[in-house]
């Protein structure tokens, strides 16, 4: 059994306000070490009213990213920390899911 911690970052591509695609990055850690499972830009799904918007499409594609990309590879999540909150300067993140995945490693 191996486990993972997954995050997603999400930056807007324009002015908050105006912006209606993110560029977003979600990551798998592993005691392999860090992989990219995703980058795109994608749509907004709701409105960017305030910086708590940003997380929230983070923790949105984070958890389509769990339930897609990687449920293919036989990941699922078992856990997830606390709402983080919103550094300014810095990308938004979602919360960090714990996952597992119960399949051997591929050599």
């Amino acid at each position: 059994m191996r486990f993972g911690r997954v995050e997603a970052f999400v930056v807007p591509t324009g002015d908050l306000a105006e912006a209606t695609h993110l560029d977003v990055t979600v990551t798998l850690e592993t005691r392999e070490g860090i992989r990219v499972v995703r980058r795109a830009t994608l749509p907004v799904l709701r409105p960017l009213e305030s910086l708590d918007d940003l997380v929230w499409h983070a923790d949105q594609y984070a958890q389509e990213a769990i339930g897609v990309e990687l449920a293919e590879e036989g990941w699922e999540a078992i856990g997830v920390d606390a709402w983080p909150e919103y550094e300014p300067g810095t990308p938004a993140r979602s919360p960090a899911y714990t996952v597992r995945n119960l399949q051997p490693p591929s050599s």
